[in-house]
């Protein structure tokens, strides 16, 4: 099948078109071969407990270790199991945007690949996807949200100023911008994942930008967390500067008209 609009020149679906996948779990991936093994366990486990037909994507994000050969050893509990290589790597809002317009699933999850919030929240996603949400995030700042191992305080503050930013400059309107656990139905992913453009970090808050002006419904939802810090690739400060500067690009690429 040819690209869908939004994807660069050349890349083309690589995954069989079909309309009974109910579910597609997406996960970003870079340099995950010590993670790898224990998320998809644990979504395996997950997905063999429900009625409904799913998909696994690994959107493998240039990694330089085994990521991928760990990830595909899971082929025999995951019956629909699809890897997906970009090299060099791009940065996680390639990668999510890459498997989002190659899935097949009536609702499309993405999820960290350190297992940051387990797949079994997704249960509570579900029913507000099914009521009409076109977006549901999760949120580690809610009330009722937990998080079991908290990141260093540096993080925290900058987290909290990058959020309030996000809402002033694009009207995000939410507690927590960057949860690595958000889900769309097949409609949402497709429109806002065809105009998604940045590659970086700063895809979320682009993508709730775009809910917003597209006129989409979001829902934000308290979910269970834990840092992942001897694992995590985000470096606070770097990825702090270049997150700012990012919201400034969102708003350039809106004004510009590149979103209409």
């Amino acid at each position: 099948m040819d690209s869908l609009p939004g994807m660069p020149p050349g890349e083309k679906m690589t995954v069989p078109m079909s309309d009974d996948i109910f579910l597609s779990v997406i996960i970003p991936a870079y340099n995950e071969s010590a993670n790898i093994s224990g998320t998809l366990a644990e979504v395996a486990d997950y997905l063999s407990s429900k009625t409904f037909r799913s998909e696994v994507i690994v959107s493998d994000d240039g990694s330089w270790d085994d990521t991928v050969d760990k990830a595909l050893t899971f082929a025999p509990r995951i019956k629909d199991l699809h890897a997906i290589r970009t090299s060099p790597n791009r940065g996680k809002g390639h990668a999510v945007r890459k498997a989002m317009l190659e899935a097949r699933g009536k609702y499309r999850l993405f999820m960290d690949a350190d297992n940051s919030t387990s797949v079994k929240e997704f249960d509570k996603f579900l029913p507000l996807l099914e009521e009409g949400f076109g977006v549901v995030i999760g949120s580690r700042r809610m009330i009722g949200s937990k998080v079991t191992l908290r990141e260093p305080s540096a993080r925290i503050f900058l987290g909290q100023i990058y959020i309030f930013l996000a809402n002033v400059l694009l009207g995000c309107g939410v507690m927590d911008v960057n949860c690595g656990f958000k889900a769309f139905s097949s409609e949402a992913a497709e429109r806002l994942f065809s105009a998604q453009r940045m590659d970086g970090w700063s895809m979320d808050a682009e993508l709730l930008f775009l809910a917003g002006k597209y006129g989409i419904a979001v829902r934000e939802v308290p979910v269970e967390w834990a840092h992942k810090s001897a694992t995590s690739k985000v470096r606070p400060i770097r990825a702090g500067i270049q997150s700012f500067s990012a919201l400034m690009k969102i708003r350039r690429n809106d004004l510009s008209g590149m979103y209409s």
